[in-house]
């Protein structure tokens, strides 16, 4: 099952990879909201979706 976070900001990502999640939100935070998130600060911002595929 997908991953997703969605930011107060407006940003969304969705992934069925953990690593890619948390790699992506770290990033995030860090560039966009000068925030430093351990990787299992960002996997609590997520939740389980069912992954979409859009053709």
């Amino acid at each position: 099952m997908a991953k997703q976070v969605t930011c107060d900001c407006g940003f969304m990502l969705r992934t069925p990879s953990d690593d890619e999640l948390v790699k992506h939100v770290q990033l995030h935070a860090k560039d966009t909201h000068s925030i430093d998130l351990t990787p299992e600060q960002a996997l609590a911002r997520a939740v389980s979706v069912e992954a979409t595929i859009q053709a």
